[in-house]
């Protein structure tokens, strides 16, 4: 069993990410609330993403990183890889794209809204 995370608006799903355990719980430390009362989905507004940001600073710095090791393009077989399966340096390095691709969506169209289970 896994993690799976969706990025929904109107019922469409947006992004999809499977098994990034530690993205996800700074996902939902910065939520911008329930959507439904008594359902654990939650709003992903541009606050949400600066929490993830700090996140990805600080896990950028406890890895050595710099941002010129961002990566700025999402390959399509990135939506469906396991994350349990990939390094957590290789996978860190792409999730400041993440955060731009959601953070754009959000600025175009509003909050997105994070639907999970595990």
């Amino acid at each position: 069993m896994g993690l799976d995370i969706g990025f929904y608006r109107d019922g469409e799903e947006v992004f999809y990410l499977r098994n990034h355990d530690d993205l996800f719980e700074a996902l939902a430390e910065g939520s911008g609330g329930n959507v439904y009362n008594g359902y654990s989905d939650f709003y992903v507004t541009l606050h949400t993403l600066a929490v993830v940001a700090i996140m990805i600073k600080k896990e950028f710095a406890a890895c050595a990183l710099t941002a010129d090791d961002a990566l700025s393009e999402i390959p399509e077989q990135f939506h469906s890889l396991d994350a349990r399966a990939a390094e957590w340096k290789e996978l860190l390095r792409y999730y400041p794209a993440i955060v731009a691709f959601l953070a754009n969506d959000i600025i175009l169209n509003g909050p997105l809204i994070c639907g999970w289970s595990a």
